[in-house]
């Protein structure tokens, strides 16, 4: 009888010692689940559901450009030097008149080398004007960073961009 008695007493100090540790798991836990709620409400911000228009732009090639002029040159290439400037063509004709999209350059830092201006614009205006996407040389450097340059077709909706439509990328080599 006395060794049964010791034995619950035991099981008794164990079970009080392990309350605040309990405590400290449920308060954790409901920090959690207070984490994935906020995250899955951000979710919904920025990625609404039923976004997705099926559109999608083609991006016809990246080119040599000439910003005194403007224009570009060449057949289309994947592959620069750091310092030849170039620009994407993109099919905007191909887009509803109306839908307001953007394209924009970044490099491997994800810094942004280039965009359409302005940004938002509606594909008609910009098929219109036959709009390019140019890289723009870092003023510091009067180059491109080499590594590769990523250039994304975004459509808007309610002023933030709401659908990936296009993306290409090209590399920018390493000049001896």
């Amino acid at each position: 009888m006395e060794l049964r008695l010791k034995i619950v007493a035991a099981v008794v100090e164990t079970h009080d010692a392990l309350r605040p540790l309990y405590r400290v798991m449920l308060a954790m836990g409901c920090v959690a689940v207070l984490v994935l709620a906020l995250g899955f409400v951000l979710l919904l911000k920025f990625a609404p559901p039923g976004q997705r228009s099926g559109y999608r732009a083609e991006v016809t090639g990246v080119y040599l450009y000439d910003p005194n002029t403007g224009s570009i040159a060449g057949s289309p290439m994947t592959r620069f030097h750091r310092t030849q400037l170039f620009a994407a063509r993109v099919a905007w004709e191909k887009l509803p008149p109306d839908m307001l999209v953007s394209a924009r350059w970044t490099d491997s830092l994800d810094d942004e080398s280039g965009t359409t201006q302005p940004t938002p614009e509606r594909a008609g205006s910009l098929a219109r004007q036959n709009a390019l996407v140019p890289v723009r040389a870092s003023r510091q450097f009067r180059a491109d960073l080499p590594g590769q340059y990523t250039l994304t077709v975004v459509r808007y909706a309610h002023g933030q961009p709401v659908e990936l439509l296009a993306s290409a990328r090209i590399i920018v080599l390493r000049d001896p």
